[in-house]
Formats: C-alpha cells, sequence, structure tokens
C-alpha cells in the first residue's frame, strides 16, 4: 500500500524494471490502472479481514476457551479482540483509500467504497453463497473504521503483549489518522493528543522524537543518527520511541523485503524507485538538515531514498512525527500560528543542527511551513498521494515527462477490483470507473 501510494503521486520516478515484476509499478507509475489490477493487493487484504472476522466470531459464539489456546483467557479477552479489530479497520481503510474516492467526493454513493466485510465468510457449499455481496459507501466505510478503532482502543492495553502487536496508543493514532484524511480536525485533535499529549512543542509521552543529545546544540552527525533512528530497528529489541507501531521483521520473516527492494540502493542493487527532482525542488531541504544528509543518496545523477536501506528492518507504520504535522496543520487552519509553529520547530530541532527552537514563522507563511515539513519528513511512507487527496489538490505529474496534473477526485487515481470478486458476486459488485 505504501509503495503503490508513491507510484500515484509525484515523489518518486521509476529507476529500474524487472522483465518479471511480480507487481504493477511501471503500470501504476504510468497511472493505467486497467492495467494495474492487482489480485494480491486485494486478497492479502481481505484474508486479513477474514482472519480478524474469524476471531471475533469464534469469541462472540464461546468457541476460542482456554482449553483450546492457553493465551485466552477473560483477562487476555479483550485485547484479542482489540487486535482483531484494529486489523480489521486497519485493513478496510487502506483499501478504501485506493479503491474509493477521497471521503467527502460523493461517499454516500451507491458502490462509491469497497465490499465492507464484517463477518467470516464459512460454511460456503457453493457459488450461490458468494452471490449478492456489493461495495458499500466511502461513508459507510469510515464509519465502520471508526467504529472499530474505537473498539480497538478500547479493548487493546498501553503496553503491548509483544512487539509488533498494537495497543490502545496504535489505534488512537490510526484513529487520527483516518480522521485527518477525513478533514474531522476536531475529532483527530482529540486522538493526537491522547497519544503524544496536549502542549505544543511537546510530546508529553514516551513516543518522543529521538533525540540525542535530549537538550543545547546538536552537530551534523547527531542529526542524521537522529532521523535515521525510526528506520534502523529491527526483530523483537528495544523500539525507537517516535515509532507508535511498525512491523517487526526476523530473519525467519523479513516484512521489508518489498520497501528495501523498491528504494534499497548498493553498488549491486539497482532499485526500482529514485526520487523525483520535483521533490528534491519542493522539499528545499536545507544542507545540514539530517533528512537530506542520512535519508538521501545521490548517485549517477539521480537520488536516492535511504529509508529502507537495511537488509533486516522494522517498517515505521505511523510515527509521532506524523501526529506532530497534523496537529501544525490544525492549528494552522484554525489561524494558531504560534502553536502550529511550536510542533514544526519540534520536528526541525532534531533534524538541523543549530536550530533555533524559538524561530517565529509568520501568520501568512505558517500553512505553507507546515506543508513542506510535512513533504520532507514524511516522503516515501505512502503519505503524498493520500495528503493531496485529503487537500482536493491537483497530484502533479512529478517528473513524468508531457503529462498534465491529475484531479484529486479523478477515476485515473482509483484502482480496479479484481476480476474475481466482481464474478464470484454474480456481478452484483460494481466495476470503478475509467
Amino acid at each position: 500500500w505504501r509503495a503503490f501510494a508513491d507510484l500515484l503521486a509525484d515523489q518518486v520516478v521509476i529507476n529500474a524494471m524487472e522483465p518479471s515484476a511480480a507487481d504493477p509499478y511501471i503500470q501504476l507509475y504510468e497511472r493505467r490502472m486497467a492495467a494495474a489490477i492487482y489480485e494480491d493487493n486485494y486478497a492479502q487484504a481481505y484474508i486479513a479481514i477474514q482472519n480478524a472476522n474469524a476471531v471475533l466470531y469464534a469469541v462472540d459464539k464461546g468457541l476460542i476457551t482456554q482449553e483450546k489456546d492457553a493465551e485466552f483467557n477473560d483477562l487476555t479477552k479483550a485485547r484479542v479482540m482489540g487486535e482483531a479489530y484494529f486489523i480489521r479497520a486497519v485493513a478496510h481503510f487502506e483499501l478504501v483509500r485506493l479503491y474509493g474516492h477521497q471521503y467527502g467526493f460523493a461517499s454516500s454513493a451507491a458502490n462509491s467504497g469497497i465490499v465492507l466485510r464484517t463477518q467470516p465468510t464459512i460454511h460456503v457449499k457453493g457459488k450461490a453463497d458468494l452471490q449478492g455481496v456489493k461495495r458499500a459507501t466511502v461513508e459507510e466505510v469510515y464509519q465502520q473504521v471508526i467504529s472499530d478503532l474505537k473498539n480497538a482502543e478500547e479493548m487493546m492495553p498501553t503496553v503491548p503483549l509483544r512487539r509488533g502487536r498494537a495497543t490502545r496508543y496504535a489505534a488512537a493514532a490510526y484513529l487520527a489518522r483516518v480522521y485527518f484524511q477525513m478533514n474531522d480536525y476536531a475529532n483527530a485533535l482529540t486522538e493526537i493528543n491522547k497519544v503524544i499529549g496536549s502542549t505544543p512543542g511537546v510530546i508529553e509521552t514516551e513516543f518522543k522524537l529521538i533525540r540525542s543529545p535530549v537538550t543545547g546544540a546538536i552537530n551534523a552527525s547527531q542529526a542524521n543518527a537522529n532521523v535515521a533512528a525510526a528506520f534502523k530497528t529491527s526483530g523483537t529489541g528495544v523500539k525507537s520511541t517516535e515509532n507508535i507501531f511498525d512491523l517487526v521483521s526476523l530473519a525467519t520473516f523479513s516484512v521489508n523485503n518489498v520497501m528495501s527492494r523498491k528504494y534499497y540502493r548498493t553498488t549491486a542493487i539497482n532499485p526500482h524507485l529514485a526520487i523525483s527532482k520535483v521533490y528534491i525542488t519542493e522539499a528545499a531541504f536545507a544542507n545540514n538538515d539530517g533528512r537530506k544528509a542520512a535519508l538521501i543518496a545521490a548517485a549517477n545523477g539521480m537520488s536516492f531514498s535511504k529509508k529502507y536501506d537495511q537488509s533486516l528492518m522494522n517498517i515505521p507504520v505511523i510515527r509521532s512525527a506524523e501526529l506532530l504535522l497534523d496537529r501544525a496543520e490544525i492549528n494552522a487552519l484554525a489561524g494558531n500560528t504560534e502553536a502550529a509553529t511550536k510542533d514544526i520547530n519540534l520536528v526541525r530541532d532534531r533534524a538541523i543542527p543549530a536550530y533555533n527552537i524559538n524561530t517565529v514563522i509568520a501568520a501568512d507563511k505558517i500553512l505553507e511551513e507546515v506543508r513542506r515539513e510535512r513533504i520532507r519528513e514524511l516522503a516515501f511512507e505512502g503519505d503524498r498521494l493520500h495528503d493531496l487527496r485529503r487537500r482536493q489538490a491537483d497530484i502533479g505529474p512529478g517528473d513524468r515527462v508531457s503529462v498534465a496534473p491529475v484531479a484529486w477526485n479523478s477515476n485515473a487515481l482509483l484502482f480496479r477490483i479484481p476480476a474475481a470478486e466482481v464474478v464470484a458476486s454474480g456481478g452484483s459488485v460494481v466495476q470503478n470507473p475509467d
């Protein structure tokens, strides 16, 4: 989902192609959506949803007992259910962002969303048991996602069972992302403040940005280490504090393979994706910004992201920096320049040597500065496409030659429903338009 969203936006370019690529990155980059149908993307999401539904069904029906599963008892029941709600919500949300229009654009129109599955598919004896399924509306999908994340937030623990398992903070952070995508800033702010505290310019909880030294001036090597820390962990050991939720890689199961193949460059490996010149221009990094020095590499006249350059690494799903920038934009839009500036300065302070934490940003520049900081901080993490659509801004061509911008509500950005779903439904699942 992260790589696909990047491919449709304007911050990357195709650098290398493989003759037997398993996924449609060239078709997506060229925005040929009819040719970019990728059944596995769709199927894996619904497998996760099916598994979550099966757990919830089994708990509800009393089919899971401690005799059958030593991990299950009255104390762990809420966590087990909360994790299932979390997984179901995340899968539905990420699907609707790719297969449906931005929230707020014909969101109540029939077939505007995806197939919403909240019960397990069981006791199937023939194709008749699969027919009649229809796409929900975008509105219905978002409301289900919100309900599931609220359940997850209430039921999951504050401390995970073990690394890689979600917590109520992960649910609140994801719920903030959902509300922010909806432009529901009041509810987004409520969830953000649950996770990082309510004081602008400060993270009052455990999810502090990495900054060494904690106070005082930082040098270039320290800035570089600070911004790279979120992308340098692996396994189930100590996590980076700013990673609210990440996917854990083990030697026996490396979850970073896809992203590393897209971006990781060595003398022996040419990655699929490079950074567009448009991105470099729009980011307008200071030369000593650690996010430029540590996370971008130049070679052969091109630039490459180093966020995924570990052979074994945990993948950050949501970081506290995102919540700071969400809050900064919410305050900027509300005219609270001082609060927005404090959150921007906190993000910059650990990345730029000798940065003045008390820098003042003018009111007429604050929104531009917030959005530029988002470009610098969250690039190549799947944010750009969704952020432009949220703001109802055109998706620019990037470095594509002789290509016009695409409107935020264009059908040209919609993934196609796989034919298997359409056929299995007996034709009741309606395909996305051209």
